[in-house]
């Protein structure tokens, strides 16, 4: 699933300045939901597993093609309504394993109520794109009943953590 990602300097060309300024946004997305919910929010696990990192995230990670990957895919809801759908993607190399097994744990928490609380985290790379919702990224999200008939824009970033890099895919349903 190749995707055509645009650098931020690129995405900027393509919307509204309140909307680019939302989107590049480096703070905590999670806080910022949670406060746009006014104490409503919530984390709804849809799919935890062992996959296929696709080409571009091997590519991303400095894994060899095919490597297999931890995939957490969530939604953040408030009033139980999804606003984000989110996606982590990590290799399972053994030098990921601590972040590995604390993503395990995670269950409904939200990956970024760990990220932004430890100094370590550092955010690397941040690139934006607009997909049709019929595209394949959506599959679990639409598995999970959500539909829209509209584009939406997908953010990536690439991160790391205590020295293990992983990539985290927010998509902007109804935020």
């Amino acid at each position: 699933m190749d995707i055509n990602w645009l650098s931020l300097i690129d995405a900027k060309q393509q919307m509204a300045p309140e909307q680019y300024t939302h989107l590049a946004d480096n703070s905590s997305l999670t806080r910022r939901v949670r406060q746009a919910c006014d104490g409503c929010f919530d984390v709804k696990l849809i799919d935890h597993k062992t996959v296929r990192a696709g080409r571009q995230e091997c590519k991303l990670l400095n894994l060899p093609d095919a490597t297999r990957a931890l995939s957490r895919q969530v939604f953040l809801r408030c009033n139980e309504q999804p606003l984000i759908f989110a996606r982590t993607i990590v290799g399972l190399v053994e030098k990921n394993r601590p972040l590995t097994d604390r993503i395990a744990r995670l269950g409904e928490q939200s990956l970024g109520s760990v990220l932004f609380k430890d100094p370590l985290a550092i955010k690397r790379q941040m690139h934006l794109v607009c997909l049709p919702f019929n595209h394949e990224f959506f599959n679990t999200a639409k598995l999970a009943g959500l539909n829209s008939d509209r584009a939406v824009w997908l953010r990536r970033s690439l991160y790391d953590y205590e020295g293990c890099d992983l990539i985290v895919y927010e998509a902007f349903i109804a935020f």
